[in-house]
């Protein structure tokens, strides 16, 4: 097997785990051994090279032909890379916010008046909010019916009932 072989074989099998990383999400681990990989194969051409084009050549197909081709190939699938998608909510989850978002169905109270923007506290901590579209008083209380990123949607609700008021006896 001659060096431009082996250096073809090795640039192969970086750019499967270039490609790989997108149906098997590590985090860029299968990115960087690739990049490895497909460095160790500029290295097999820089020192078995009899010219100094054949390395430029390699170099040139590193940096610029190997990004290029990762990236038409996967936007033919008009996906984005699985680092990106682990990102996002689960697709075909009916419920995917109130898996994720962990302020949904949450009871607090508005800080500030809600004109329809506002400081609500939840928990101890202060989001910034928006009402369903009306006015809310400050120190009412409310809960969140939608979250997703940075925008906090809260609805005025009953206050719940305090525990001094709760009857035991009633629940037996």
């Amino acid at each position: 097997m001659t060096y431009l072989s082996l250096a073809i074989v090795l640039g192969a099998i970086g750019l499967l785990l270039f490609l790989s990383e997108y149906f098997f999400p590590t985090g860029g681990l299968l990115i960087v051994a690739g990049f490895i990989i497909s460095l160790a194969a500029v290295a097999v051409v820089a020192m078995n090279a009899e010219d100094y084009r054949e390395t430029v050549a390699a170099v040139v197909i590193l940096c610029i032909g190997e990004p290029i081709f990762v990236m038409a190939g996967l936007s033919m699938y008009g996906k984005k890379m699985a680092l990106v998608a682990a990102s996002q909510t689960p697709e075909g989850s009916a419920n995917a916010d109130e898996e994720t978002n962990p302020l949904i169905g949450r009871v607090g109270k508005t800080m500030t008046q809600m004109r329809p923007a506002g400081a609500v506290e939840f928990d101890g901590r202060r989001y910034d909010a928006v009402s369903e579209g009306m006015l809310i008083e400050a120190g009412v209380w409310v809960k969140c019916v939608e979250a997703k990123g940075t925008r906090t949607v809260v609805r005025q609700v009953a206050a719940p009932p305090k525990l001094e008021d709760i009857n035991l006896d009633e629940l037996k």
